[in-house]
């Protein structure tokens, strides 16, 4: 099979890291090659809030380094995606970083959110709690410490029942010792008290029934590779809870400059060691949980899972994606009948006219999405209940939404009646100029589907759109009476008109 070869690039709190791999026509990875060096961005962010010049320096080397090796390989620049998470994300001159990299390598890295991340952790073990020969309980918990925050996901076979992100990592606790200047017989006792108020929260959340606990992270895969060295990366190594808490036990007793002198760590690896075994220890023991499962999936298994669809939202994370935003509305109220037809006539819309906006699947989503919800604001009041919808669409989760989609969805919400966007609209005026295209392109068309929705009866359930010149026909068979349609597509058809250049007109047959 013909093939390409990719990169992912992972810029972590402590190190950044890259894969190689050839990914075949049938989505089927093979690595290559895997580099990682240590750059302490987290160190600078976690402790004075900016990210200083010889650290921006020493992440453009490194991505240089990483360039020479992809020139050998010769990966194409569009088959290279960087990403950075927590303390890139919190960086006060972020941006900085990210021009200095571009002008310097080309490269243009990606700031990962919460919910991103998420859906790249779920991405990387979903490969193996498909796998029907490796046996895995109906409910599994994922979690996976890093340096600047702690993800757990809750799994019923293949579905997200809940996600979480905390801003709990080993290296914001190593700091905190650091800056307390904790003795080393006192450092449990801080962990501690840092580990349990955060898990606090979670503490009833995650208890029903009896989860397999799958943990993930460069810290958990140390302690799996050194009480069985003959680990098979490819499958969970089991290790008792028992086990675990006599070697967290150790390494709490080592200094930092100890870890590394006898597990030939780098100083980075060995800072973050005790803190993030120990958040592990009593998360499991929390659940009760008497044997922990090591998993050696990252965040670039997410990427590269991503690269080998054709999409990146693949139809069971759209459905995971549908029920939370379902989820959503019905918390308050929402009418989800008319919701759920608003949403089928604007699909079908988005479907006949893809010739006019070049939009993929992503913004297909997003589209059903906001018609879903477009009118969850009347659960304040019916009065601009258009800019209701926007304000919670823009301050809700919803599973697999970043901020950059959260806002996206709700501008369209908010424009699927009444005003057009305009300069003086904060929350679209904060929009990309490309996103504040999509929200044009999709606002008239959920306002097309509202008018055809008019009667909130489901009366219209097919559509055959046909252009002819400047003029959009809509055909709906199977229908007589199109008096509340018409006169509904005559007030909301304007921003169709004045975003695709067409007219657009109903009649039957």
């Amino acid at each position: 099979m013909n093939s390409r070869t990719v990169a992912v690039i992972d810029i972590g709190t402590s190190s950044i890291r890259m894969a190689l791999a050839d990914i075949d026509e049938a989505g089927n990875i093979q690595f290559l090659e895997k580099l990682n060096q240590s750059v302490r961005l987290g160190q600078d962010v976690f402790t004075k809030g900016r990210i200083r010049r010889s650290t921006i320096e020493a992440c453009v080397r490194t991505l240089e380094s990483f360039q020479h090796v992809m020139r050998e390989y010769r990966v194409d620049k569009e088959n290279v995606r960087a990403v950075a998470s927590s303390a890139v994300q919190e960086a006060g001159n972020r941006e900085t970083l990210l021009d200095r990299v571009a002008m310097a390598t080309g490269i243009e890295i990606e700031i990962v959110d919460d919910a991103e991340a998420t859906r790249l952790t779920y991405l990387s073990v979903l490969p193996f709690i498909r796998d029907k020969r490796r046996k895995t309980t109906e409910h599994t918990l994922v979690m996976e410490v890093g340096g600047g925050r702690t993800e757990i996901l809750e799994l019923r076979n293949q579905n997200i029942v809940e996600t979480r992100v905390m801003r709990l990592g080993s290296l914001r606790m190593r700091n905190q010792l650091e800056q307390q200047r904790t003795p080393q017989n006192q450092i449990r006792e801080v962990l501690e008290q840092e580990v349990s108020n955060s898990l606090h929260q979670l503490r009833d959340d995650f208890k029903e029934g009896d989860p397999s606990l799958i943990l993930l992270g460069g810290d958990a895969r140390f302690l799996a590779k050194n009480i069985n060295p003959e680990w098979n990366r490819e499958t969970l190594q089991p290790i008792p809870l028992k086990k675990w808490k006599t070697f967290t036990d150790e390494i709490l007793h080592l200094s930092t400059e100890q870890c590394v002198e006898k597990y030939q760590l780098t100083f980075a690896e060995a800072e973050t060691l005790g803190p993030a075994l120990y958040a592990y220890v009593r998360f499991a023991e929390d659940l009760g949980c008497k044997t922990l499962k090591v998993g050696a999936f990252s965040m670039r298994d997410g990427l590269l899972q991503e690269l080998a669809q054709e999409e990146g939202w693949t139809e069971i994370y759209q459905e995971q994606m549908l029920d939370s935003a379902l989820q959503l509305g019905r918390k308050f109220a929402l009418d989800e009948a008319h919701g759920k037809e608003v949403a089928g006539l604007a699909l079908q819309l988005f479907d006949e006219l893809k010739e006019e906006h070049h939009l993929g699947l992503r913004y297909r989503v997003l589209l059903q999405i906001a018609s879903l919800l477009h009118e969850i604001g009347t659960f304040i009041g019916a009065t601009s209940h258009h800019k209701h919808s926007m304000y919670i669409l823009a301050n809700c989760n919803i599973f697999g939404l970043g901020r950059r989609d959260s806002r996206i969805v709700a501008n369209i919400a908010r424009y699927h009646r009444r005003s057009a966007p305009k300069a003086s609209h904060p929350l679209y005026q904060s929009l990309p100029r490309r996103d504040r295209i999509v929200v044009q392109q999709l606002s008239a068309l959920l306002r097309v589907a509202d008018a055809l929705a008019r009667s909130r009866g489901r009366r219209i359930h097919k559509i055959v759109c046909e252009r002819r010149e400047e003029t959009l026909i809509i055909r709906v068979p199977g229908v007589d009476n199109l008096h509340l349609e018409n006169s509904a597509l005559q007030v909301k058809g304007k921003m169709f008109e004045q975003v695709f250049g067409m007219n657009v007109i109903l009649v039957k047959g």
